[in-house]
């Protein structure tokens, strides 16, 4: 007890935990403020980590929501508690503001707790207030009978509000399948633009395809658009030199996606210039192997089908077909296509049947021409 008393740290413990004087009739209904202080850390601690994975846009709340419920590991109990600890938080100001009022807790001498607490609670308020006026997501609960009362509303609630999200923002995670399609596609017909920003840069991705592929082409749209990659914008059409039409369209800008383009992209003399990234293996899947494919693939007559890599040096290609070998069992190898310092990959005859079960789930029925004979 003395070094409780002496040490100036312990002594003030000890007078608020020990020797700190209660009134002689106190109860259970003084445990409100302490329950308040336990609500309010769990609503610090769970809100950290929901942060994390929650996004406050209009195109991407419902989506990381559901992200935190499905995919984030003990996401469904972070949520729950916080929602439920924020209703739980409420009945105890108002059962403490209830306490103080029974009891007279606004008279003198206690004037000065009572007016810090009416503060606080005018603050609370106030913040949560504005916290509903800033939440876009906000509106889309509720329903108006005309587009007049609606239009008011949605200036109301969102006038602080911005649609397009920075890319700085817009910080993953990112779900595995939507990687593996951005990957594929880079093996393939897809390419990165890297754009400076004033804090760091971020990247934007784009595909681009014939108008006869443009049934595959909105399909990956409509894909990504739905994981909140891309906006609701239809891909536009664009006229070739020769005459035909390339149908077009681009990915958001992200911050967090700078990894795959440096992965992809090396900065030599001046101008960029395309590799296979050291990691190609963790997202080479059938999936990633199927958009590849569908956008760089190509059938041998009498034979098995082509991989283009004409981006790619002889050292990436070789290491892109060894990679299938080793990791699928896939016959490959490496061709020249005619053109100088150009190859491509040979997925040999005999090896087709697997090559077949490999990527034929992930095949847009648009695209199925390309293994014609063995599907």
């Amino acid at each position: 007890m003395r070094v409780l008393k002496q040490n100036p740290i312990l002594r003030l413990v000890n007078s608020y935990l020990v020797d700190s004087p209660q009134p002689i009739n106190i109860s259970y209904l003084w445990n409100f403020g302490s329950l308040l202080a336990l609500c309010l850390g769990f609503q610090i601690i769970t809100g950290v980590f929901l942060v994390m994975h929650y996004c406050p846009n209009v195109d991407f709340a419902f989506d990381s929501v559901e992200h935190i419920m499905r995919d984030v590991e003990f996401g469904w109990i972070l949520r729950y508690i916080h929602a439920n600890v924020a209703s739980f938080f409420f009945i105890f100001v108002y059962a403490h503001m209830a306490r103080g009022l029974y009891y007279n807790s606004y008279k003198s001498p206690r004037v000065a707790p009572w007016s810090i607490g009416v503060i606080i609670l005018i603050l609370m308020i106030a913040q949560i207030l504005i916290a509903g006026l800033n939440c876009i997501e906000y509106f889309y609960w509720i329903n108006f009978d005309n587009e007049i009362s609606q239009a008011f509303m949605a200036s109301l609630v969102c006038f602080s509000a911005n649609n397009r999200l920075r890319a700085i923002k817009r910080i993953g995670p990112h779900n595995y399948n939507v990687l593996c399609i951005i990957i594929g596609g880079l093996l393939g017909d897809m390419w990165g633009t890297l754009i400076p920003g004033q804090i760091l840069n971020s990247v934007r991705f784009g595909l681009e395809q014939s108008i006869k592929n443009i049934e595959y082409l909105m399909s990956v749209w409509k894909e990504l658009k739905l994981y909140g990659y891309c906006s609701d914008v239809e891909p536009i059409t664009t006229p070739k030199a020769n005459g035909n039409f390339n149908i077009r369209f681009y990915l958001y800008t992200f911050t967090s996606l700078l990894w795959v383009f440096e992965g992809f992209y090396t900065y030599v003399d001046g101008k960029y210039i395309k590799s296979v990234p050291v990691w190609i293996d963790l997202y080479l899947s059938p999936l990633a192997i199927a958009h590849w494919f569908m956008q760089d693939g190509s059938r041998q007559h009498g034979q098995g089908v082509f991989l283009a890599t004409n981006s790619f040096t002889y050292d990436d290609t070789l290491r892109l077909a060894n990679l299938l070998s080793s990791k699928y069992g896939l016959k490959t190898s490496v061709i020249k296509t005619g053109t100088e310092n150009q190859w491509r990959i040979s997925i040999w005859k005999r090896s087709m049947p697997q090559f077949v079960s490999l990527v034929r789930p992930h095949m847009h029925p648009s695209m199925l021409y390309k293994l014609e004979g063995y599907v």
